[in-house]
């Protein structure tokens, strides 16, 4: 009878059902409206292009590459999700039973002072038997319910991996791009203290002339060394932005970066003429941790309401037992077990009531998280489409100002040289075309970062997140070849 109801219990628990809520993505509509560009173009259905495509510069490329291979905060990132697998793993294996096999042998000298005929004794005892250990018989689906909320915590971690990817590439970007930004503001400084030296010699020779006065020679003096004070600011932070393009990377930057930035726009990032059409933005990786976080916490209320029914506990087993090996695989040596035992909580001062209305707490808790991680989603793209726009009118201001202010500069340079202007003027001039071009690199840089942050908050990156240098599959098989 008991061999017949061992697989019938087994089976039932494995079928046992989940007491979780049935799950429902929230209605989120109310935050797709509202966003500037970004709900203007909710309806396009645009494909995010490779991040290859988008970047086009092969010294990026390969910045980028060995980031992904080599940056320590994303293996541990890495790592840390294949450890959530594993503990997923873990959880899911309690949902079947376990089997046990033991043996057991001993030997056993009495002592004639402690035998009533005084006489030694020996006594042999031998076992072999295999069993299923503390297995709990999942009727109400508790141990199912934490089975899944170890997933979706494992898909969450998953996906906050494929958020750091793309913060990686967009960092990596980023900081390449300012770097030669820098580089190409301390080139322009240099050239400025070099054209600052050039006319203080020649206000020095028509001052010794007698042809200028003491204050213009201080004045070109001053100017001279505010030059050389941004050309000292320039080489720090392009040594500083090195550093940190070097961190990023991981590993030593084995070429020289670009000394500037190309005129011609779209040949170091592509635009993104993309919409921001909400099945877009939900693809996001943050926003599908945030849902995955969400599930798990609906599960969670599974294990909780489970919680208020009985617990059966199964331990069983059968074997061999004998005083002699010799017997111990005879027809009558063997045994078995069948100990089942059930737990139903009673009165426990609330306790059950209270697990369940955190678990309840929690779920409604990710589920704002959730709409937030959408609004934060909508923001950052309708920022970036915003800055996109914006600052491509700027720059092209910036352009029309820059060749104004050149041809103003050169216009200065001769009319000092033929004496017609004084030394302001043509002061006035060089600064003038110094903030000019410094405003314009500024307005250049503006846009690309505008391009990389459209490109990350529409989920741009995903092939990055899936290749192998960033996969968990990796990560996990170069942990077990450790010796």
């Amino acid at each position: 009878m008991t061999s017949k109801l061992l697989p019938l219990l087994i089976a039932a628990a494995l079928s046992g059902c989940s007491m979780a809520p049935d799950y429902h993505q929230p209605d989120t509509q109310s935050e797709h409206q509202g966003w500037t560009e970004a709900s203007a173009r909710q309806n396009l259905e645009t494909a995010i292009p490779h991040w290859r495509s988008f970047m086009a510069d092969k010294h990026l490329q390969e910045l980028i590459d060995a980031a992904l291979q080599n940056n320590k905060d994303l293996k541990q990132t890495i790592l840390k999700v294949a450890q959530t697998k594993a503990q997923y793993r873990i959880q899911d294996s309690n949902r079947y039973p376990g089997l046990d096999v033991n043996g057991a042998y001993s030997r056993t000298l009495t002592p004639e002072t402690a035998t009533p005929n005084n006489r030694k004794q020996y006594a042999t005892s031998s076992q072999l038997g295999v069993g299923v250990t503390s297995y709990e018989l999942d009727l109400f689906g508790r141990v199912k319910s934490l089975s899944d909320e170890a997933m979706q915590s494992y898909l969450a971690s998953d996906e906050n991996r494929r958020s750091a990817v793309i913060a990686l590439v967009s960092q990596v970007a980023s900081a390449y791009i300012k770097l030669i930004t820098d580089q190409e503001l301390l080139s322009l400084t240099q050239d400025t203290v070099k054209a600052y030296s050039q006319t203080l010699e020649l206000v020095k020779t028509r001052y010794d002339a007698g042809y200028s006065d003491a204050l213009t020679l201080a004045q070109s003096k001053t100017a001279l060394y505010s030059a050389r004070a941004n050309a000292a600011k320039y080489k720090l932070s392009v040594a500083q932005q090195k550093n940190m393009l070097r961190q990023l990377v991981g590993a030593p930057i084995g070429f020289a970066t670009k000394d500037r930035l190309p005129i011609e726009d779209g040949k170091m990032l592509a635009e993104l003429k993309v919409g921001s059409s909400s099945k877009l933005i939900l693809n996001r990786p943050d926003i599908l941790a945030a849902e995955h976080t969400l599930k798990a916490d609906n599960a969670n209320i599974g294990a909780a309401r489970a919680a208020f029914f009985p617990q059966i506990q199964l331990t069983a087993g059968a074997g061999t037992m004998s005083n002699s090996l010799d017997d111990l695989f005879s027809s009558n040596s063997g045994y078995w077990s069948f100990a089942p035992s059930i737990t139903l909580p009673i009165f426990n001062w609330g306790k059950t009531s209270a697990n369940l209305d955190v678990a309840k707490i929690k779920k409604q808790s990710s589920v704002i998280a959730y709409e937030a991680a959408i609004e934060t989603g909508f923001k950052e793209v309708s920022d970036a489409l915003l800055g996109q726009e914006y600052y491509m009118e700027q720059w092209k201001a910036q352009q029309a100002n820059l060749d104004a202010n050149k041809d103003y500069y050169e216009l200065a340079k001769m009319r000092y040289k033929q004496g017609n202007d004084s030394y302001i003027d043509l002061l006035d001039a060089q600064r003038s075309f110094f903030s000019a071009r410094e405003s314009e690199l500024s307005s250049h840089l503006n846009l690309l970062t505008s391009r990389i942050s459209l490109f990350k908050a529409l989920g741009g990156g995903w092939s990055a997140a899936d290749q192998k240098s960033t996969s968990v599959d990796e990560a996990v098989k170069s942990v077990e070849e450790m010796k």
